[in-house]
C-alpha cells in the first residue's frame, strides 16, 4: 500500500504556479555554474541535484502493478508528484508537459539564446553517461528518475526503468539508441508507432517494469548505462574527452 504521507500528494505538477522571475533566475544560476566550473561542473551539479531530490522523496510500496498505475494516474505517486507522469500503454509512462519547457521559453523570450554550455552538457551526458538527452534539463530529470525507481516497489520488489524518448522545448526528439530501443520496445509491450505517437503528444516516454517479469536481455543494460560505463550518478566522468560539439 502506498505511503499516505507522500509530499505533494493530490497536487498535479501542471497546476503548480510558475513565475517568469523564478524561471529566468534558475536558468541564470545554471549558466553561472557553467561559467565558473565549466560544463563538467554544470553536468555534475545537475546529476547530484536530481539524485538528491529523488532520495528526499518518501518510499512507496504497492501491493499490485495495477495499484501502482492507479496511483500514478491519480497523482498519488512520487512518479507524478513533480513531473505529472501518466500511464500511456503497456509498461510505458509519459510526462505530458516538461516542468522546464516554460522556463526555457521564458528565458529565451526575455534574455535571448541560452549559453552554449547547455548543449555542451547534453553532448557530454550523451557521450559519457546515457545517450538519451535532447536538452540540458533532461540530465536533471533522468538522474531524478534513476534514483526515484529505487524508492518505489511493487509487492516488495523495486521497479526498474529505462529512457525511451525525450522531446525538447523546440520539438526536437531523441530516441534511445537503435540497438537498445528494439529490446526495450519488446519489454514495453507497445509498438514503435505507438512510441512515436506518445512522444509527439508528450515531453518524455520511459519504460518502467519489474525485473521479475523476465525483462529481455539488454533492458537493464540500457537503464544502467552509467554503471556499464564505469560511472556513478553525480560523477562527471572526466576520463575520455569526446569531440566537442560544433559551435
Amino acid at each position: 500500500m502506498a505511503n499516505e504521507q507522500a509530499r505533494g500528494r493530490g497536487v498535479a505538477a501542471q497546476e503548480l504556479p510558475t513565475s517568469p522571475f523564478v524561471d529566468v533566475a534558475m536558468m541564470l544560476f545554471l549558466e553561472d555554474i557553467a561559467e565558473k566550473q565549466g560544463v563538467e561542473g554544470l553536468l555534475s551539479y545537475m546529476l547530484v541535484q536530481g539524485t538528491a531530490l529523488a532520495e528526499s522523496m518518501p518510499a512507496e510500496d504497492y501491493s499490485t502493478w495495477d495499484d501502482f498505475i492507479a496511483a500514478i494516474n491519480e497523482g498519488r505517486s512520487i512518479f507524478s508528484a513533480l513531473e505529472g507522469m501518466e500511464h500511456f500503454a503497456g509498461y510505458v509512462l509519459v510526462t505530458p508537459v516538461s516542468p522546464f519547457h516554460e522556463a526555457i521559453a521564458t528565458y529565451i523570450s526575455l534574455m535571448g539564446e541560452m549559453l552554449p554550455a547547455h548543449q555542451e552538457a547534453v553532448f557530454y551526458y550523451n557521450a559519457r553517461v546515457q545517450n538519451s538527452a535532447v536538452e540540458s534539463m533532461n540530465v536533471l530529470h533522468q538522474a531524478f528518475r534513476k534514483a526515484l525507481v529505487q524508492r518505489v516497489s511493487v509487492g516488495g520488489q523495486a521497479v526498474k526503468y529505462a529512457e525511451l524518448a525525450a522531446k525538447g522545448y523546440d520539438g526536437n526528439i531523441v530516441f534511445a539508441p537503435e540497438g537498445w530501443l528494439e529490446v526495450l520496445m519488446e519489454k514495453a509491450q507497445i509498438s514503435l508507432t505507438q512510441l512515436q505517437m506518445a512522444i509527439r503528444q508528450n515531453s518524455s516516454a520511459i519504460l518502467v517494469y519489474l525485473p521479475g517479469e523476465a525483462a529481455p536481455r539488454g533492458a537493464e543494460a540500457a537503464a544502467l548505462a552509467p554503471k556499464v560505463l564505469g560511472l556513478e550518478t553525480g560523477e562527471a566522468a572526466l576520463g575520455t574527452e569526446p569531440t566537442a560539439p560544433a559551435e
